[in-house]
């Protein structure tokens, strides 16, 4: 481990500085120790600095998604969506307490998934706490979105999802 850590450039040991734990096997993946050099896979790099702006770009990337599912988890403790994925079914979206029936049918947003994205697309003409499945929502997914105004702006809730929604038999 030693003569590892005097082989390396000093930007790397800088990276491994005193109080985190020695470089391991693991840590050099996709790099490789060259005439006295780290040279590294395109994708992976030696320079710090480039390191640390990747990292943040995941760690970016990962606080997104963990927020998005943070959001629907919380969603799904006061938002639920009844009823059949099928087509000509109506679902219902019910919370816990009566709260949605205050609420204007612009508050609620329908959204549908197609198979194999990952962007949900607004469902137009679709308000209020239910809806009719149509066959253009046949093979997607299905969710509520509602918007409740607060004093700061609004809250959402996000129900469960959905689906995919089955043909109508005979169609």
């Amino acid at each position: 481990m030693a003569f590892l850590r005097r082989a390396l450039p000093l930007t790397l040991l800088l990276v491994t500085g005193p109080g985190v734990p020695g470089l391991k096997a693991q840590d050099l993946v996709g790099c490789q120790l060259v005439q006295g050099t780290i040279q590294c896979v395109p994708g992976i790099t030696a320079d710090p600095q480039q390191q640390i702006r990747l990292l943040r770009q995941e760690i970016s990337g990962d606080q997104r998604i963990e927020g998005a599912v943070e959001q629907r988890i919380a969603g799904l403790n006061q938002l639920l969506l009844q009823g059949e994925a099928r087509q000509g079914a109506l679902l219902q979206a019910t919370a816990m307490g009566d709260g949605l029936a205050a609420l204007p049918p612009t508050a609620f947003h329908w959204y549908r998934l197609a198979p194999g994205r990952s962007n949900w697309q607004l469902i137009q003409g679709a308000s209020g706490p239910t809806y009719a499945l149509t066959t253009a929502d046949v093979a997607y997914q299905v969710m509520v979105v509602v918007a409740i105004p607060t004093s700061s702006g609004s809250q959402r809730s996000v129900s469960q999802v959905v689906g995919p929604v089955m043909a109508r038999p005979g169609s």
